[in-house]
């Protein structure tokens, strides 16, 4: 995908789903790099400028950062006729994660705050998404997550491509699309394990974190949030990465949990195996309304996910292979999407194969209201849920699905 997200910085992203070239992403910050203490500002201190060529005077630039933990409007500013644009935040900005959004159509995200003054200088590519081509000065923090995202992305459109594709491929070409899958999978962990052991305490590494599963590289996590939680332990997308590694080690979840004879009604908080799923009623893309309780009498897997999620996308050939192998013998998936963007959210189903026809969405983001009386903290977040209603596992993945549904169904 074009723009991680952040996943959950689309948020996405949200994400998902950035510049200096691949060799200097191990490079040593200069001293005192990602701490402004003793460092002298620059003159035009808290103002993002640059040079974007290709585009008509009276371009929109669209500055956005955190605010009550989603991304939201907070600057803007427009180019002038030699491609030229200033914003001037104000208040003056934080330190963290800012997306620049471009004529509507492209994106980049910057780390910054009101003691730099970062340069973005880009030619506007034909093709929407993501400014990889792009040179950023005047902000270190903004370099190194550009120089991730420079190696990690192509990787990432590379396997979207194939789980476009591989739905409609033969048994033997979907075999060998499956192996090459499973490689891109391994080389984006790779990057990311790269990326976070060359810049350990950098707040960029939290980009790279994200897209590593927290239950497979625990010891990454707990080393990265360790790192930065001194200076931004209520920064909220750090706080959604350690709720994130909270979640994948708490064990109160138990495989195979007998339904409790009097069927729970919580309405907050994490659900888990034995509570009684709560009816989502909500529209699809087209309009129409969808209830999660006309899926009763069939194994449902109700899944959260966004077009901006890098995780989700790399999982959605499982769901899909999972859905053609047991749909014919009960078995559903219902699809909430934290989408902001209908556009992006009908091209995801599309690309990945998301032949199902229960998606919905309110297209309020980190704010769907599905999401939000599941207590879902982060995504993709799946549940199984039997023909009465119960949940019966939840973060099911990969071949931990295929061999619930395998137990269920044969």
């Amino acid at each position: 995908m074009k723009f991680t997200s952040l996943n959950i910085f689309i948020i996405a992203i949200a994400s998902c789903m950035l510049h200096i070239g691949c060799s200097d992403v191990g490079n040593k910050a200069p001293e005192n790099a990602g701490n402004d203490v003793g460092n002298k500002a620059p003159e035009n201190a808290g103002t993002i400028s640059g040079n974007l060529t290709g585009l008509e005077a009276g371009a929109k630039v669209i500055l956005q950062s955190f605010k009550n933990g989603s991304l939201a409007q907070i600057a803007d500013g427009s180019i002038d006729g030699n491609g030229d644009f200033f914003i001037t935040p104000n208040p003056p900005l934080n330190k963290g994660y800012h997306n620049l959004i471009i004529n509507t159509r492209w994106n980049i995200v910057l780390i910054s705050d009101s003691t730099e003054a970062p340069i973005v200088t880009a030619d506007i590519p034909d093709e929407n998404g993501y400014l990889l081509g792009a040179k950023i000065e005047g902000s270190y923090e903004s370099n190194l997550l550009l120089g991730y995202y420079k190696e990690h992305m192509p990787i990432q459109d590379s396997l979207i491509q194939i789980q476009k594709y591989i739905h409609t491929l033969s048994v033997q070409e979907r075999s060998g699309a499956e192996n090459r899958s499973r490689m891109m999978i391994e080389d984006l962990d790779k990057t990311s394990l790269a990326f976070i052991n060359n810049n350990q305490g950098h707040l960029a590494t939290l980009a790279a974190l994200e897209n590593l599963n927290p239950k497979m590289y625990s010891a990454e996590y707990k080393a990265v949030l360790k790192s930065l939680s001194k200076s931004f332990n209520n920064y909220p997308y750090y706080a959604k990465l350690k709720q994130r590694y909270d979640a994948s080690t708490n064990t109160r979840t138990i495989p195979n949990q007998p339904a409790p004879t009097k069927k729970t009604n919580r309405k907050s908080g994490p659900f888990g195996a034995g509570d009684e799923a709560l009816d989502i009623v909500m529209a699809d893309p087209d309009g129409n309304i969808r209830k999660l309780s006309d899926l009763r009498g069939k194994v449902v897997l109700l899944d959260f996910w966004a077009s901006w999620c890098g995780p989700c996308r790399r999982e959605n050939p499982a769901v899909v292979k999972a859905y053609e192998k047991y749909n014919s013998q009960g078995f559903e998936v219902f699809s909430v999407s934290l989408d902001s963007n209908a556009d992006k959210w009908k091209n995801a189903i599309e690309q990945d194969g998301l032949v199902w026809p229960n998606h919905v969405s309110d297209l309020q983001g980190w704010k769907n209201a599905a999401s939000r009386e599941y207590g879902i903290s982060s995504i993709p977040h799946t549940m199984l849920i039997g023909r009465d209603g119960i949940i019966i596992r939840t973060h099911l993945r990969g071949p931990a699905l295929e061999e619930e549904l395998e137990k269920l169904f044969n």
